[in-house]
This record gives C-alpha cells, sequence and structure tokens, in this order.
C-alpha cells in the first residue's frame, strides 16, 4: 500500500505535513484543493513518500545534534 503525505510550504519555508494519503489520486485532489483556495496563493503544495518523509526527519536531527 501506497504511504503519501502532502506537505505544505509557507511563503516563509516553514514546512506543514497536512496529512497522510493511500494513494497518488487522493493525495492530488487534497493538493489541488488546497492550490484552488485563495488564501493560500502564496503556499506550495509537494507529495512525498512517507518513508522520504521519516528519513528526512531523521537526517535533519541528525545534523543538528553535530551542531
Amino acid at each position: 500500500m501506497e504511504k503519501l503525505y502532502v506537505n505544505e510550504i509557507a511563503p516563509d519555508g516553514t514546512v506543514s505535513t497536512l496529512g497522510l494519503f493511500y494513494s497518488q489520486p487522493e493525495a492530488e485532489r487534497a493538493a489541488d484543493k488546497l492550490r484552488a483556495n485563495p488564501e493560500r496563493t502564496a503556499y506550495r503544495y509537494e507529495i512525498v513518500e512517507a518513508v522520504r518523509h521519516v528519513l528526512a526527519e531523521k537526517q535533519s536531527t541528525r545534523s543538528f545534534a553535530k551542531e
């Protein structure tokens, strides 16, 4: 089973995970609805695999530990 996150990227670069979806079409529909919202025109939306999302968080945590 596919697991995908929809992330919202704010104009200042802040990334928020908006939801977990189990198919590409379902994730695309959610992202399209958000893109159509006039209050969100400055925001970007990305769809990422859940595995990549978790790995990115682990790598981010490791880089903070090195500092």
